[in-house]
């Protein structure tokens, strides 16, 4: 090549890239050679308005909380590198691309990296060195144009760059150490790590009028009836952004309305839930495969985590006590598996130890996808299983009234719910019954008797079937029935049940067992408020008497009707009798469950009426003061007992 000259005895002269030369007596070999153009020896120089952000910024909506927040730390001494953190598909792209537009004016470069690897996160950084240096993108192998890149931000200032998607922070945090000018704004699925490298916040969900927004600016000019539907559509996806965007862009491909989708999204879940959309937030991802990628790392550590989250779908999503997971393991490795399910924002964890799971993660973790290792029928099926025994050895076996009761009902129902409605009553089994049946029974005391019938109508249904019309466990859940009907007024279809429950049990079990008398005890009471006082008394009577006999004078059955035997006598005129029976029922339950067990509060309760009968009024009253204020001091203020008697009329001095 012309111009190309050598100087010096055996010298080589190249005007390009070459391969091997050999040269001189002592041989130097060189294998390849790269003639580099004058750019590379020239310091490296960013050019003005240097901007890489994807346009998913457009999808913007709401989130004032959080730009505010972003600008709060980034502007805070010492906040160079703060982290968005939060589940998939919950929207910190989406938030990360739209401050970072924002934000173009005041930097120089504004650079995107998907980093999800840590091989993406070097070809970020080399493709930043390129858009530098054009001429050197196809002469320098990616290492060298990546550290060109770290060398130019280390010595610069008034950068932004964004590390979208990062899986861990030990990923980073090399380049975080490097790095000690400009601003880094990253974002992520792992809640915990980042304690010393950046400073982070969790990202929620939208607020509901914000996630309508976002459907309507994929799917406008809809109507007042329409829109009522995407709000109902929205409250169903949990607010999730990904999971609304993905519904927005089906219903405007292929002219859906959003009430039809929501059809849709009950009968075809799996497949929905598959479907990928273009532009979405989360970079296109299908909601199911979002969260797929972080349970493929999680369970390949620890299965356990995969198991925890099936069975978390099959309870309500929120405040789930983390007591219930430990009954699957071992209480060390739940609280490993679920702090990496919550480091990773698959679940939120609460300083309590409570659980909360988002709901649209539930349902995908509940359809059966064959494609998917953590989603296979049989391991759904499973989850199930397991989901269903551990609420039902945590039910309470021994009453639902006193305070430690109340306090584990509280906790339970609404994972029971939330259990019932995403199970088949045809796939109910004995054990379905038994919690159904425990869950009813508390809620008829705590005046819930809607619920608790259709409860006591589904046990009755699957014990009919599994035991048999005739079996005792069939009739028990019967009687529930018909003393909701009782509590509803409907005393008539009450009675007619609770006679053809005792003929039942008279006939399958004999007329002398416990079960029968109680049976019959609970037939008077309803018996009593049909008017037939004296028949009431006679058959509560021989129900005691039998009950006494058979689990002897001092059992919570027994004191039960006794109890009841007392009211009967007060309404037959029998006063002394009453006030002798109440008065004795009284000190046994005062033994037996203690002095602030509801049982016991309403022996107390009966006797203030009794006192008010016989004229002792000023008695009766003090007695009152003492109940309220034992209640509120035994149950608290929000127990079912205690909020019972803010509606009872007060005795009169």
């Amino acid at each position: 090549m012309s111009g190309i000259e050598a100087a010096g005895e055996r010298s080589v002269a190249a005007g390009g890239n070459i391969g091997r030369v050999t040269t001189g007596d002592y041989v130097t070999q060189v294998e390849r050679a790269v003639l580099l153009p004058p750019e590379a020896l020239a310091p490296a120089r960013c050019p003005d308005a240097l901007v890489n952000v994807p346009r998913r910024a457009a999808d913007f909506v709401g989130r004032a909380r959080e730009i505010q927040w972003l600008d709060e730390k980034f502007e805070a001494a010492g906040h160079r590198v703060v982290a968005v953190c939060g589940l998939g598909g919950v929207g910190k792209s989406t938030l990360a691309a739209r401050w970072a537009s924002l934000r173009t004016g005041d930097h120089n470069p504004v650079w995107w990296i998907t980093a999800e690897t840590r091989a993406d996160l070097d070809a970020g950084l080399a493709a930043l060195a390129g858009s530098m240096q054009p001429a050197l993108i196809d002469v320098l192998p990616q290492e060298a144009l990546r550290e060109r890149a770290v060398q130019w931000l280390a010595a610069h200032d008034g950068w932004l760059l964004v590390l979208d998607n990062v899986t861990e922070a030990a990923d980073v945090e090399p380049l975080l150490a490097r790095l000690v000018r400009g601003r880094i704004l990253i974002t992520t699925r792992q809640s915990g790590g980042w304690y010393g490298l950046a400073e982070d916040m969790a990202l929620k969900v939208p607020e509901r009028e914000e996630s309508s927004e976002m459907f309507t600016r994929i799917v406008p000019h809809l109507g007042p009836r329409d829109m009522d539907q995407v709000r109902i559509l929205c409250a169903t996806l949990g607010q999730l952004p990904l999971a609304v965007a993905q519904a927005a862009a089906y219903c405007a491909e292929t002219r859906t309305t959003p009430g039809e989708y929501l059809d849709q999204l009950r009968r075809y879940p799996g497949e929905l839930y598959e479907m990928p959309i273009e532009h979405g937030p989360d970079g296109g991802q299908a909601v199911a495969w979002t969260w797929r990628l972080t349970l493929d790392r999680l369970a390949a550590a620890d299965p356990l985590t995969g198991t925890i989250l099936r069975v978390l779908a099959w309870w309500g999503p929120d405040r789930i006590p983390r007591h219930l997971l430990e009954r699957l393991a071992s209480a060390l490795s739940v609280r490993r598996a679920v702090g990496r399910l919550a480091a990773h924002s698959m679940v939120t964890l609460h300083e309590d130890g409570a659980v909360s799971v988002h709901r649209l993660v539930q349902a995908v973790a509940r359809t059966a996808d064959e494609s998917d290792p953590h989603r296979r029928a049989e391991d759904i099926e499973a989850a199930r299983v397991l989901a269903e025994e551990t609420l039902e050895s945590a039910a309470p076996t021994g009453g639902a009234g006193g305070v430690a009761e109340w306090g584990v009902w509280r906790e339970l129902l609404p994972h029971v719910e939330t259990y019932l409605q995403h199970t088949d009553e045809s796939a109910d089994t004995a054990r379905t019954a038994a919690l159904l049946d425990r869950a009813a029974w508390f809620l008829k005391e705590h005046s819930d008797t809607g619920r608790a019938a259709r409860w006591f109508e589904r046990a009755v249904a699957c014990r009919a079937r599994v035991l048999g019309e005739d079996h005792p466990e069939t009739a028990g859940s019967r009687e529930g029935i018909a003393e909701c009907w009782a509590v509803e007024g409907d005393l008539e279809a009450s009675v007619s049940l609770q006679a053809w429950v005792v003929a039942d049990l008279e006939r399958v079990l004999g007329e002398d067992r416990p079960e029968t008398h109680l049976a019959r005890g609970r037939l008077a009471v309803t018996w009593r408020h049909l008017g037939d006082k004296d028949g009431a008394v006679a058959l509560l009577e021989g129900a005691l008497a039998g009950l006494e006999r058979l689990l002897g004078p001092v059992h919570r059955d027994t004191l039960r009707v006794r109890s009841n035997l007392g009211v009967a006598y007060q309404e037959a005129g029998r006063l002394e009798q009453a006030i002798a029976l109440q008065e004795r029922t009284l000190g046994e339950r005062t033994g037996l469950l203690g002095p602030g067990h509801p049982e016991t509060l309403t022996s107390r309760l009966n006797l203030v009426r009794l006192y008010e009968a016989v004229g002792q009024g000023e008695r009766a009253v003090a007695e009152f003061e003492r109940i309220v204020d034992d209640s509120l001091r035994f149950l608290g203020d929000d127990h079912p007992f205690t909020l019972h008697l803010w509606h009872v009329l007060p005795p009169t001095a």
